[in-house]
C-alpha cells in the first residue's frame, strides 16, 4: 500500500465537506476552492478555475492564453525559477509550517520513501474543458498530509501569468477534522 503522504486510500469512502470559498476573482479568471473529499489520513481538495476571454483579445492570443489555462506541461528542475504561466497553491498552517506543491517535487531513489517531517501538498490530478468558443474550465485535486490541526489555516494561491497576485483565503479546518470519523474503509 503507497504510503499516506502520497495519496488518499483507495479502498475507503472519504467524508465530503462543501467549502465553496472564492480564492480569487478578476475580470476574465475565477478560482474556487469548492470541496474536500477527507480521509482519516489527509484532506483531497478540489479546486476549479473558470476563465473567460476578454473583449478585445484576438484569436492568437486567447488561443495561446487558453493552452496554458488547460494545463500547458513544463520541465521544472530543482534549480529552476517557477515559469509565470505555471499555478501556484499552497497551505500555511497557524504554527507557521507550510507546504506547496512544488515540495513534493523532490524525488527520492528510497523506497518506501521515509516519512515527511513536515506537511504536504501534492497536485494529484485534474481536468481541462473547453467551455465554449470563450471559455475555459479547469479542477485540480490537491492532497494534503496530514489532516490540519482544527483550527483555521490559509489556502494560498498565485498565477502570475493571469494576474493572480499571492492571496491567501482563510479555511476553517474544524469541520475538516470533524468529517474525518465520517469516512468509512469499503469493507470493515
Amino acid at each position: 500500500m503507497p504510503p499516506a503522504w502520497s495519496g488518499p486510500r483507495k479502498d475507503v469512502l472519504g467524508a465530503l465537506v462543501p467549502i465553496e470559498r472564492v480564492l480569487f476573482r478578476g475580470e476574465t479568471l475565477v478560482l474556487v476552492l469548492t470541496s474536500a473529499t477527507v480521509f482519516p489520513e489527509g484532506v483531497d481538495f478540489e479546486v476549479t478555475m473558470g476563465a473567460r476571454r476578454s473583449e478585445g483579445v484576438d484569436d492568437e492570443t486567447w488561443w495561446s492564453q487558453r493552452e496554458l489555462l488547460m494545463g500547458s506541461h513544463f520541465h521544472l528542475g530543482p534549480d529552476r525559477p517557477l515559469p509565470e504561466e505555471i499555478e501556484r497553491f499552497g497551505v500555511r498552517f497557524s504554527d507557521g509550517s507550510k507546504a506547496t506543491i512544488f515540495d513534493g517535487m523532490r524525488q527520492t531513489p528510497e523506497w518506501p520513501p521515509s516519512q515527511p517531517d513536515s506537511p504536504v501538498l501534492l497536485s494529484l490530478h485534474g481536468k481541462s474543458e473547453p467551455g465554449g468558443r470563450g471559455f475555459v474550465c479547469r479542477s485540480w485535486h490537491l492532497w494534503l498530509w496530514p489532516l490540519p490541526p482544527p483550527e483555521p489555516f490559509e489556502f494560498v494561491v498565485e498565477w502570475p501569468a493571469f494576474d493572480v497576485p499571492l492571496t491567501f483565503t482563510e479555511i476553517d479546518a474544524a469541520p475538516l477534522v470533524s468529517a474525518a470519523t465520517r469516512a468509512q474503509p469499503f469493507w470493515p
